[in-house]
């Protein structure tokens, strides 16, 4: 080791300046966000360091500073040597160019020359073990030769120190086996390297030292299996969302799913201090009905009779499917408003959906004017009202009918959707839970979740964005008949909701959802092929890629329904 450290960082913070969400039904402030907070330490000269933390804990900020792509907003960081930072494998490669061609453009990106590329190419080429694949358009690789080629790249040029984030598990067993065996000759080499990863193995196995964050401060600096066992502690002790400490929010990780008692629907409980008059179902030109389409607006509106003072009063509407599915009860507390005192006399209550994204079939609608606790309420009508939402394809079973796009994707996809949606049957899928079914013709290389901040995770946020991509080493030709189906399912079997794609070229693709309408609970999500002429599935993997959602609401259900309240009420004296 030298004298000389190869990076001191002393008292660096950095702020992020984010803006509020734009809709009503997050209620986080998210102005400014200090994703470091007053970190210290240094990182001696051929040594690796591990930095550990949970997710939202910094530590892709501070391997972007030590790389030199952010800037500190407070606070000093010397380097010593050249910087090589591999985060995003394959930036900025292209899928018409050839991987040859792909390599001097990921090298430009990332800052090496022309000539040093040409150096070291043949390198590149030998360690990625790609073949003649090499020059052949990037389009046809699969992910984990677009993976192999992009840290063959990183490698193989030259670098003091090497800055990786989340990227060690590249390729198959064995090429993985070849990356490793290359951070242990930079070890040996002298080179320092700094490594983030929530694997304590990849830790524990490679690391001189390691840094703990959390909250974007440096809680441990020293041994591995020290700073490992002060990481687990972390997770054992603290929910997994990572905001700000004096901001963050109590968050909802499950709710209610189901009718508490479908036996009591049709009837009227409570006290009675607070009687319900009538319930009007509107649409958005304000006439009554009973019917709406998938999509429509729905009004609510409640009339009641306060028979006596009431303090601490709130009001909630809930809407079951016909099977007793809590689809989504939204309450004034939820939404955060306060409990009102009110007085003897009239008032109304009204809750305005503005689209109902519910599938077509029967479901029925619960009102009630609840105490402080919501113990006993004053007046609930349990399942008292009948809604019936029309639509095609009531025959499918799903309980939501979500706005998602392809990517990428044309307006043939909606109109190939109609009949997708008719001939799929995915109920043949009944007994296969839980299994990987693959087929000559179809492998699934891949299935990945994104957030709202475009960051791989399997923990969404309700009512942000959101995207899945799914990518294929290998399809069949496309012809009439075969359809791409993507299922979503609530940890209990309810089918939540189907994605069809006519099956094309595109190996690779994306399904983006504008705003993330689940509320809080585990999911799985499926993905098949399906030949219409053999009326089967050439593959499927169904119920086999988890998911969770959570939310800083209480709202009780499956699915977010955006909405709006308004009342009048007698007022307390």
């Amino acid at each position: 080791m030298h004298a000389v450290p190869a990076i001191i960082i002393q008292a660096i913070c950095k702020k992020y300046q984010l803006m509020k969400p734009a809709s009503r039904s997050i209620n986080i402030n998210f102005e400014a966000l200090w994703a470091l907070n007053d970190l210290s330490f240094e990182v001696r000269r051929g040594e690796i360091l591990g930095i550990i933390g949970r997710n939202g804990a910094g530590k892709t900020t501070l391997l972007n500073i030590i790389a030199g792509a952010l800037s500190p907003t407070r606070g000093e960081i010397k380097v010593h040597g050249r910087v090589l930072g591999l985060f995003s494998l394959g930036v900025g490669f292209q899928d018409e160019l050839t991987g040859r061609e792909n390599i001097f453009l990921n090298g430009a990106l990332i800052g090496a020359t022309r000539k040093e590329l040409e150096h070291k190419l043949d390198a590149i080429i030998e360690f990625s073990e790609l073949g003649n694949f090499i020059d052949m358009p990037l389009g046809t690789y699969s992910q984990g030769m677009r993976l192999r080629l992009a840290f063959s790249v990183i490698v193989n040029l030259d670098f003091d120190i090497l800055a990786i984030d989340e990227v060690l598990a590249v390729g198959d067993t064995l090429f993985q086996s070849k990356c490793f065996e290359r951070l242990s000759e930079f070890k040996r080499e002298g080179k320092t390297m700094v490594i983030t990863t929530q694997n304590t193995a990849w830790i524990e196995r490679f690391c001189d030292r390691v840094v703990v964050l959390n909250h974007g401060m440096l809680v441990f600096c020293g041994a591995v299996a020290e700073g490992v066992a002060k990481y687990q502690s972390l997770l054992s002790t603290e929910k997994f969302f990572v905001a700000p400490v004096e901001n963050s929010p109590k968050l909802i990780e499950n709710t209610k799913k189901w009718s508490e008692d479908m036996s009591d629907w049709g009837k009227q409980l409570g006290t009675k201090e607070v009687v319900i008059e009538s319930v009007k179902l509107t649409d958005r030109f304000g006439f009554m009905c009973d019917k709406i389409k998938t999509g429509d607006f729905l009004k609510i509106k409640v009339h009641f009779n306060a028979r006596n003072v009431i303090k601490a009063v709130h009001f909630g509407i809930a809407i079951f499917r016909q099977d007793g599915v809590y689809c989504f009860g939204p309450n004034t507390v939820f939404d955060g408003y306060d409990r009102y005192n009110i007085e003897p006399g009239r008032g109304w209550f009204a809750l305005a959906f503005y689209r109902v994204v519910l599938a077509p079939g029967e479901y029925r609608i619960s009102v009630a004017i609840w105490d402080k606790n919501e113990a006993i309420a004053f007046n609930y009508q349990s399942g008292y009202y009948r809604l019936t939402i029309e639509g095609p394809h009531i025959r499918k079973k799903e309980l939501l009918s979500m706005p998602y796009r392809f990517k990428p994707g044309s307006f043939l996809d909606k109109i190939d959707l109609p009949w997708a949606i008719g001939v799929l049957d995915h109920n043949i899928l009944n007994e296969q839970w839980s299994r990987h079914i693959d087929s000559d013709q179809v492998v699934l290389e891949s299935l990945k979740i994104f957030g709202a901040h475009n960051k791989e995770t399997v923990i969404l946020f309700t009512a942000l964005p959101a995207k899945i991509t799914i990518n294929f080493s290998r399809l069949p030709v496309p012809r009439a008949g075969l359809y791409i189906w993507i299922g979503i399912y609530r940890e209990d079997g309810i089918y939540c909701q189907g994605m069809y794609k006519k099956l094309k070229k595109d190996k690779r693709f994306s399904i983006e959802f504008r705003r993330l309408l689940l509320l809080p609970g585990s999911y799985n999500i499926s993905v098949g092929v399906w030949d219409n002429a053999q009326h089967s599935f050439i593959m499927h993997h169904h119920g086999v890629y988890p998911l969770r959602v959570v939310s800083d609401r209480g709202h009780h259900g499956t699915v977010y329904l955006e909405h709006k309240w308004s009342w009048s009420l007698p007022k307390y004296k």
